[in-house]
């Protein structure tokens, strides 16, 4: 697991208890931000493991890998160039 996946997990977990400190004190800007705080927590350990998936593609199959970014850097030049 890496850095950004734990972080979110970690801001999921703190969002939980945020959000249930803010049911038992009734407390309704407590429980949104708790909602609010698992959400964020949530997209950044998706996005921790989007990375992690990519990282192993990329050494898997490292000529895959530079083809795509190659073929992604030709397509920015020809929507940058017609500025």
């Amino acid at each position: 697991m890496y850095e950004d996946q734990v972080k979110g997990r970690t801001e999921e977990l703190k969002g939980h208890a945020q959000e249930a400190a803010g049911r038992f004190t009734e407390d309704d800007d407590m429980r949104s931000e708790g909602k609010a705080r698992q959400v964020a927590g949530k997209v950044q350990a998706n996005y921790g493991e989007t990375l992690d998936n990519v990282r192993e593609a990329t050494v898997k199959n490292p000529i895959s890998a530079l083809a795509i970014a190659g073929g992604v850097g030709v397509f920015l030049g020809i929507l940058l160039g017609r500025r």
